[in-house]
């Protein structure tokens, strides 16, 4: 893969350059490809980004929606709005540790000992069975991999969920 992408112009009536070429095997894993892409512009969002959604829960009470009937609204907006960015920040907190892991070789440590694994011929066939052999010690915890795998989901769902709000 080779990406360019330009500066925006200052001239409006220009548009930004933007090159990209794929190559086969950046679709083979292509959920890998990307994280090395999405994972820097998110922290990258996360540490200089001047605003937050409106989508945020918080933003529903503040002042500047059409509901004016109340009295404590304007002096709350204070309230409302650190709320509505602290809610932003842990969505976005959320993002990136789910891009973190899908970065790194995150199922191994539900992986525990060693495999031993015997190659038994199957009666009557040309085939042959896996079995664990007497040294096997090998435990796979799924509780926690599943736990794991959902937070990385939920991140993920995040991430599709918000997507138009990537802005800064």
């Amino acid at each position: 893969m080779k990406v360019y992408i330009g500066r925006y112009p200052n001239n409006p009536t220009k548009e930004r350059t933007v090159r990209v070429r794929i190559d086969p095997w950046d679709t083979w894993s292509m959920d890998q490809t990307l994280v090395p892409i999405i994972l820097p512009m998110l922290k990258q969002l996360r540490e200089s980004k001047h605003g937050s959604p409106s989508s945020m829960p918080a933003f529903a009470y503040d002042s500047n929606r059409t509901q004016l009937s109340f009295d404590f609204y304007p002096e709350d907006d204070n309230l409302v709005w650190d709320t509505g960015h602290a809610q932003w920040d842990a969505v976005m907190d959320k993002m990136i540790w789910s891009f973190e892991q899908l970065g790194t070789d995150w199922e191994d440590q539900f992986h525990s000992g060693e495999h031993d694994f015997l190659w038994e011929p199957v009666p009557g066939t040309e085939l042959t069975e896996m079995k664990r052999g007497p040294n096997d010690t090998h435990k796979f915890d799924a509780e926690g991999y599943q736990a794991h795998l959902e937070r990385i989901r939920e991140g993920l769902r995040l991430f599709g969920e918000h997507y138009m709000d990537l802005w800064d």
